[in-house]
């Protein structure tokens, strides 16, 4: 087999393990920016057992085909944290999340189990500064900005990952969704960002005073993989009591 075919062969099983991986998990992200400038991270998250199979499957086949074709093992493609969160490991995570210590982030919480063949995820992390948190790789890879506009309120935003026309399909045909319905379903995430002030505006599906929320759920929308990846996430609010920094991360920037 040639090198260009080996490397061919890894991208698309690569591409279906993500599609299956994808359709086996339930997340909910907790944001919260406090009134003294900390913030707390919690995520809940629930990843089928067939899907770490997947996932660990998908990572040996890649380390074989390299090997194969006398190359070095690629290793996993993506961020070493998100590769954890994949395949959870409660020692694995602390460390991880234990080198962001002098960066003032901790860990306060962490509980993994498996229930009915599902690994389930309960971490809560605490950010002492948002500026040192914003200094971080993993920030500025996976982060989102943050600055004052012309009103001297905050605006947070987070570009989508993709946002050019025709770049995903429609919401699938009848068809499609008959071969789609056993990889996707039950994709499911959600999105909670609470503000230290009253919000002005936001792109949020559903909002209160402070808080700010999406949801993007495949068995009620058909469209949701492709919503999740088009939404942009924008919030407009004000910080009376502390002064919170500028942040930047790399984003998507891609231009329609």
């Amino acid at each position: 087999m040639s090198r260009s075919l080996i490397k061919r062969s890894a991208q698309a099983l690569l591409l279906l393990f993500c599609l299956l991986a994808a359709g086996c998990l339930k997340m909910e992200h907790d944001l919260r920016i406090k009134e003294d400038g900390t913030a707390s991270y919690a995520l809940k998250y629930s990843i089928s057992e067939q899907a770490i199979s997947q996932i660990r499957a998908m990572n040996k086949l890649k380390a074989d085909l390299a090997k194969a074709s006398g190359e070095p093992d690629p290793g996993p493609e993506m961020d070493p944290l998100f590769q954890l969160f994949l395949d959870p490991d409660d020692g694995a995570i602390r460390e991880a999340i234990h080198a962001y210590e002098e960066n003032g982030i901790t860990l306060e919480e962490l509980e993994i189990d498996t229930r009915s063949a599902w690994r389930n995820v309960e971490l809560k992390i605490e950010v002492e500064d948002l500026a040192k948190a914003g200094e971080t790789e993993f920030f500025k890879n996976h982060g989102f900005d943050l600055s004052q506009n012309k009103d001297g309120r905050y605006v947070l935003s987070r570009d989508p990952h993709i946002n050019i026309l025709g770049q995903i399909g429609a919401v699938p045909t009848d068809e499609e969704l008959k071969q789609l319905i056993p990889i996707v379903a039950g994709f499911n995430t959600t999105v909670k960002i609470t503000t230290p002030g009253r919000i002005f505006a936001t792109t949020a599906f559903r909002t209160s005073l402070r808080t700010a929320s999406w949801a993007f759920d495949f068995d009620k929308d058909p469209g949701a993989l492709q919503s999740v990846q088009r939404q942009p996430f924008r919030i407009v609010f004000e910080s009376k009591k502390t002064a919170l920094p500028k942040l930047s991360y790399h984003g998507s920037k891609i231009k329609q």
